[in-house]
């Protein structure tokens, strides 16, 4: 059974209807039927219109959480990365005070032996002045309370 049909009667402008005119002669087609397609696309272009702007706020919401999210795992990953980073550097730094202190200590003893084998009494009391001084300005500075 044939669809049941509805007769439309509107005005439209001229250069319009002469439009769809040609356009009928050179498709072949009814004028109804071109019509009809073109108030069916008109339609479906509506409706994804209406689709689109009822989803586009979801989908932005969305989109904006899984930036969010990603965004926190890489500063997470950033700090941690850093995090070690500085490890290394004040386990490297530690290693270097350790070695110049070593290194400043065998200096000491060695000049102290020097010193020591040539003028005795000298190398005691340059020491016992030195060890006096160092104590003193430790003191001064608040590195060593009571010193």
């Amino acid at each position: 059974m044939p669809e049941p049909r509805k007769r439309l009667d509107i005005r439209i402008a001229a250069e319009l209807r002469d439009a769809l005119d040609r356009q009928a002669d050179e498709s072949g087609q009814m004028l109804t039927a071109i019509v009809e397609r073109y108030i069916v696309d008109g339609m479906a272009r509506d409706q994804g219109q209406l689709v689109e702007s009822s989803t586009l706020p979801a989908i932005r919401a969305a989109v904006r959480e899984e930036v969010a999210r990603q965004m926190s795992e890489l500063y997470q990953q950033l700090a941690d990365d850093l995090a070690a980073r500085m490890k290394r550097a004040d386990n490297r730094l530690a290693a270097i005070s350790a070695k110049g202190a070593r290194s400043a200590g065998i200096a000491w003893r060695l000049v102290y032996a020097l010193l020591h084998k040539q003028w005795p009494q000298f190398a005691r009391d340059a020491f016992e002045d030195a060890k006096k001084k160092a104590g003193e300005e430790l003191a001064q500075r608040g590195d060593i309370p009571g010193v």
